[in-house]
């Protein structure tokens, strides 16, 4: 059975952590040296120590509120050690074979091919500032919504950068399939196309592409998609092909949107005219995401007892993706 994801599925609301009712932060915290406008704790390491750990809760739970969703196309490596640049190596030209070693015989090497593929290691960061009336008038209720937008943000990015290279792509005809028509109802006509992309991808002898699958689509294509992919007989719909049981899974993504005082961010998702059919019986050559480091507090090294209202988040990771030689573009029929 095919899976759908989506964020409106995955997604997960936590409760807010509880703050001490009769806390005053103006008794736990002073102005940092030079500066009237950072704070730092002057209370018990053990109070400055749990405000830290409510504060990962918070970010921790902005992320289940926007979950990422790429992980069934890509191989995901995470490995504090990575290199700046990251070589993309293939196995050989033909992969490996295991062959029958006859009595005098040698074992044959599968060997890793020069490449000139790379992934960078990019370094993102957001400052977590909060309004300096949080202390003045100890408005604590802001706190939560603030960490949980970091949380957001930072999966709308992972999110953003593993679907872009696929979303941008400039496709040529061989990777590409249009609407098929032919059949009686609007569901059968979405069927026939994405069957029409599945054959396409497995003749195409530059880029031969035989799934399994990942099918990558707008929400508002959830309904049709799923009943095209439904493998009871459905009154009107003429028999389906055994070839739509290689997908394995299908995505919704429509892109993000979020603002940081006035500056907006949008992300794009998948057009609605549009459908991705990603094979991924290569994926740990094909689409690689590189964690060196994950979202973490920056710079706050041996001391905790500082910095209450401007704290620096960061994270360093990087993406590859080779749509040519995994993905079929699909262009939908229209309702």
């Amino acid at each position: 059975m095919t899976d759908f994801i989506s964020q409106a599925k995955l997604a997960k609301s936590e409760d807010r952590r509880a703050i001490p009712q009769d806390l005053r932060l103006q008794e736990m915290v002073k102005p940092a040296p030079g500066s009237k406008h950072i704070y730092e704790f002057i209370g018990t390491d053990s109070f400055a120590n749990a405000w830290y750990d409510r504060q990962q809760y918070e970010v921790n739970a902005g992320r289940l509120e926007v979950p990422t969703l790429y992980e069934p196309i890509y191989s995901i490596i995470r490995d504090a050690n990575l290199p700046r640049n990251v070589t993309i190596n293939a196995i050989g030209p033909g992969g490996v074979i295991l062959e029958q070693i006859k009595e005098g015989g040698e074992v044959k090497f599968a060997t890793v091919g020069e490449s000139t593929k790379t992934a960078e290691i990019l370094h993102y960061g957001v400052g977590l500032e909060y309004s300096d009336d949080l202390v003045a008038f100890n408005e604590l209720w802001t706190v939560a919504i603030v960490e949980r937008a970091v949380g957001k943000a930072y999966n709308a990015l992972l999110n953003h950068l593993h679907f872009n290279p696929i979303l941008t792509y400039s496709y040529a005809s061989a990777n590409q399939t249009a609407a098929n028509t032919s059949g009686s109802t609007y569901v059968e006509d979405t069927m026939l196309t994405i069957e029409d992309a599945i054959s396409n991808a497995r003749l195409d002898t530059s880029n031969p592409r035989p799934g399994p699958y990942v099918l990558l689509i707008n929400g508002a294509k959830e309904g049709v998609v799923g009943k095209a992919l439904t493998r009871e007989v459905q009154q009107g719909l003429a028999s389906q092909s055994r070839s739509l049981d290689s997908i394995q899974a299908v995505i919704s993504y429509n892109g993000w949107s979020g603002t940081r005082g006035s500056k907006t961010v949008s992300y794009s998702g998948v057009t609605s005219s549009k459908a991705y059919l990603i094979d991924v019986s290569q994926k740990d050559m094909d689409f690689q995401s590189f964690m060196k480091k994950d979202l973490a507090e920056y710079g706050r090294q041996e001391d905790v007892s500082r910095f209450l209202l401007q704290i620096v988040w960061d994270t360093r990771f990087g993406v590859y993706a080779n749509p040519l030689a995994a993905v079929e573009e699909i262009t939908l029929p229209s309702a």
